[in-house]
């Protein structure tokens, strides 16, 4: 029959560390590093491959073909977004937003300023100069 102490022992025992592995010495640290090593003639293979990839990809791989690339991409998904009604909607808002901007700034091109909603002249008559003014210094 099992007694309390009985299972307190049991589960103290299975939950018990166990103990820490002896560190490794200098000297089994290094017969270690010695058998693992690749010989040197596995290193250069290595070394030359990945230097060939490197030149082959300088070679296919320039700035005009990562440009090509971006504006296939960011056209893709410009003409992806464009299949949402609401996409397009707002393009269109925008696009005629512009082009309202567009013919106020070449019917406007003048002396004057919108503010508030009225356009005044943009330099009043003034006694004051000020290294802002366009008549600063005359």
């Amino acid at each position: 029959m099992w007694t309390r102490e009985d299972i307190r022992r049991e589960v103290a025992e299975a939950f018990r560390p166990d103990p820490p592995k002896p560190k490794p010495t200098p000297e089994e640290k290094a017969q270690e590093h010695w058998r693992s090593n690749k010989p040197g003639e596995v290193y250069a293979e290595q070394a030359a491959s990945s230097l060939e990839a490197f030149a082959r990809n300088v070679e296919t791989e320039t700035a005009e073909s990562r440009r090509q690339k971006a504006m296939v991409k960011e056209a893709r998904e410009w003409n992806e977004a464009g299949k949402d009604p609401a996409v397009r909607y707002q393009r269109e808002l925008d696009r005629i937003a512009q082009a309202n901007l567009d013919l106020r700034t070449a019917l406007y091109d003048d002396e004057y300023v919108e503010i508030g909603g009225f356009r005044e002249p943009r330099y009043g008559k003034s006694f004051h100069r000020a290294k802002g003014d366009p008549d600063y210094g005359s």
